[in-house]
């Protein structure tokens, strides 16, 4: 072999090797969601690690593990904690459970109107300070946005609730948050708390009457299937929480934490978008299935109900629920 056809390969050799490094990620993260793949809030995790791969030209790459693969909410959330999963997407009220006190606002009952007044209180300084609030508890997690979803409503497999005393004693699952289980009690329904993925062989099976989610999770997750009987009562709005360890947080460089701050407010656009979009399109979906979708009767005795906990977990919290209420 000549020397030519050696120098030749060895170019060859080379740029095959650069080729293989060009565009390789150098710091690789975890991201841990609950929710199956069709979701909103998958699709937005989704839509965050595009974003944040094409900013960093490829060197930061988030993988999305969807469906609870790395666990139920709150272990989801201790992984956090120990730096064993570098993001997760929680609940916002799962966060006065872990000591961030402020965020018990975020989930009163019946606080807010409708999603968009939602995201103008989450897009406020309300919102900004909230997130400040996560690290500065010694939670050692870091927030770095929230994605907006509908309303939570409810679902039961056989019995229609139209007034609040068609709740009276029914079993309904509830994420394993405390402001969840005072809630259901104050309408007067018994609070089952169960793992989300559990929910689906527990009400077809009699574990639990219902469950409460917004039209996203019950239609993606196929909870009609077992409870075909829909409840508009909008208890609550999901609200989302973007959660990285704090472990993962102090290793990144000033410019990685810049990219995935910067990524973040077109996935929380992303995610309000296609939920307002698809909410419409499952409801039409639903009623030619001839799922029952019904509407509750004297909503103010709903809220009515639930006032002693405006009481309970606004307390400190006045002047900022009262402009939560005007905004």
């Amino acid at each position: 072999m000549t020397s030519s056809i050696r120098r030749c390969l060895g170019i060859v050799a080379c740029l095959a090797v650069l080729a293989g490094t060009v565009g390789a990620a150098e710091v690789t993260l975890r991201y841990a969601e609950l929710n199956p793949p069709a979701h909103p809030m998958t699709r937005g995790a989704l839509e965050y690690a595009r974003l944040v791969e094409e900013k960093s030209n490829g060197r930061i790459e988030i993988t999305v593990y969807d469906s609870g693969q790395l666990g139920a909410e709150n272990s989801m959330m201790q992984a956090l904690q120990m730096g064993a999963v570098d993001f997760c997407r929680s609940n916002v009220m799962n966060m006065e459970d872990f000591g961030v006190e402020s965020f018990s606002v975020f989930g009163l009952p019946y606080i807010f109107r409708d999603v968009h007044h939602l995201g103008a209180v989450l897009r406020s300084d309300i919102g900004e300070k909230f997130l400040e609030d996560i690290q500065a508890a010694g939670t050692s997690m870091v927030g770095i946005g929230y994605m907006e979803e509908g309303p939570r409503n409810m679902f039961f497999s056989r019995k229609e609730v139209r007034r609040l005393e068609d709740l009276r004693g029914l079993k309904i699952r509830v994420p394993e948050t405390q402001i969840m289980i005072d809630t259901m009690i104050a309408l007067g329904a018994n609070p089952t708390p169960l793992a989300y993925s559990e929910l689906y062989t527990s009400i077809q099976t009699g574990v639990v009457d219902g469950a409460e989610n917004g039209i996203t999770g019950y239609v993606t997750n196929s909870f009609f299937e077992v409870a075909p009987i829909y409840v508009k009562d909008a208890h609550t709005f999901g609200a989302g929480l973007l959660l990285i360890s704090e472990f993962t947080w102090n290793r990144l460089s000033e410019e990685d934490r810049t990219i995935l701050r910067e990524c973040y407010p077109a996935a929380m656009d992303f995610v309000r978008d296609i939920t307002l979009q698809i909410e419409e399109e499952y409801y039409r979906e639903m009623r030619d299935k001839g799922i029952a979708v019904i509407e509750v009767e004297d909503p103010e005795a709903w809220r009515k109900a639930v006032e002693p906990l405006h009481a309970k977990y606004g307390a400190g919290y006045r002047d900022i629920i009262d402009r939560i209420k005007k905004m």
